[in-house]
């Protein structure tokens, strides 16, 4: 089969990397992204649409609060994109202006050829319907990550044309428990663990957005905490993701998220850490447990954050134990072996795959 995986970005690589990883069930898959990646990973066949990551558009985002995706598990709940006139008429209007950019490219690249369409954002190509009719006797699949589900919503269309509607974000299935959980995939075989730790401990956070990773909470409890114990605090934002690695390995301990402001569990910056053979903290509510069997993550929540954290710097043993765990579990539970098992014996449900 070929398999087109469509994307607004290639963020963190994790479309890419299901793209990718369709050459274990010998098939054939192929990467579309409508803007170019930020942190410099494969672009695919890049569409360029209008109004998304230019310089100016981020500014504007930053101006009307669109950039806050911060959404609290109390207010998690269904919402339809575009449900308001005034939204209905920007979106159909800015799929004019996709539609130009999507032609040239649907012909050149025979777009229209694919057996499945995976669409990992929820964007098919534009807003509206019109390409999704085109694809009516296609399968049609649809894979939420980051805040896009939390934040704005499911896109009306494509709820009504999908076949299979996958999540890798644990507190989507709160919003819609249809949404299959497959977890984030990560090449961990890729990357060397760490041999050794720095004289004086250093602790690392990395976070893309600092308001969904409660950044402001991470930031004052090391303060405080600096004050009571020696250690060096490493924040790393704004650097491509080979710069970001480079950085992570020159650190002892790594702090994902706590808070959930934006999302529940991990990230792909919590895995990275784990293969790093560097102990992560991180705050996974026990109602999520569940999905993430015998995970190594080093549990906080903002109230006990500056606890565990001095526990950690202060127990070598802990460190020893949470980074051997870390390892062995990064390099079986999200390998792109096992998550692409369990998307395809959904595909085999449906009578996609024999």
């Amino acid at each position: 089969m070929r398999i087109l995986h469509v994307t607004f970005e290639n963020f963190q690589d994790v479309p890419g990397l299901l793209c990718r990883s369709h050459r274990f069930f010998s098939d054939e898959g192929m990467l579309v992204t409508m803007t170019p990646s930020l942190l410099g990973f494969p672009n695919g066949i890049m569409l360029n649409y209008p109004l998304l990551n230019s310089a100016f558009i981020r500014q504007l985002r930053l101006m009307t609060g669109r950039a806050n995706v911060n959404v609290l598990e109390h207010e998690l709940r269904l919402k339809i994109k575009g449900q308001g006139a005034w939204s209905r008429i920007f979106l159909h209007s800015r799929d004019r202006l996709w539609l130009y950019k999507l032609h040239k490219a649907w012909r050149t690249f025979d777009l229209g050829s694919y057996d499945i369409y995976h669409f990992d954002g929820d964007v098919p190509f534009i807003y509206g319907e019109r390409i999704l009719k085109k694809l009516k006797y296609k399968r049609i699949v649809t894979h939420f990550f980051g805040s896009d589900l939390r934040k704005w919503g499911m896109n009306p269309y494509l709820r009504e044309y999908a076949d299979i509607c996958f999540t890798s974000e644990l507190d989507h299935t709160k919003i819609d428990s249809s949404l299959v959980f497959v977890p984030i995939p990560y090449e961990a075989d890729r990357v060397t663990p760490r041999q050794s730790e720095n004289r004086v401990l250093r602790v690392c956070h990395s976070p893309t957005r600092r308001t969904a990773k409660g950044t402001a909470d991470i930031i004052a409890a090391i303060d405080r905490l600096q004050k009571k114990v020696k250690f060096e605090f490493l924040l790393i934002e704004n650097v491509t993701h080979t710069q970001c690695m480079e950085l992570k390995k020159t650190c002892d301990i790594g702090i994902d998220q706590i808070g959930n402001y934006a999302g529940t569990g991990y990230g792909r910056s919590g895995l990275e850490f784990l293969a790093l053979g560097i102990p992560t903290i991180t705050e996974i509510p026990a109602e999520y447990e569940g999905l993430l069997p015998d995970h190594p993550f080093v549990n906080a929540t903002k109230k006990d954050f500056e606890d565990v954290l001095y526990r950690l710097l202060t127990n070598d043993e802990q460190r020893r134990t949470k980074r051997e765990q870390g390892i062995a579990w990064v390099n079986d539970f999200p390998h792109p072996h096992r998550i692409m098992d369990k998307i395809y014996s959904e595909y085999k449900r449906m009578g996609w795959k024999g």
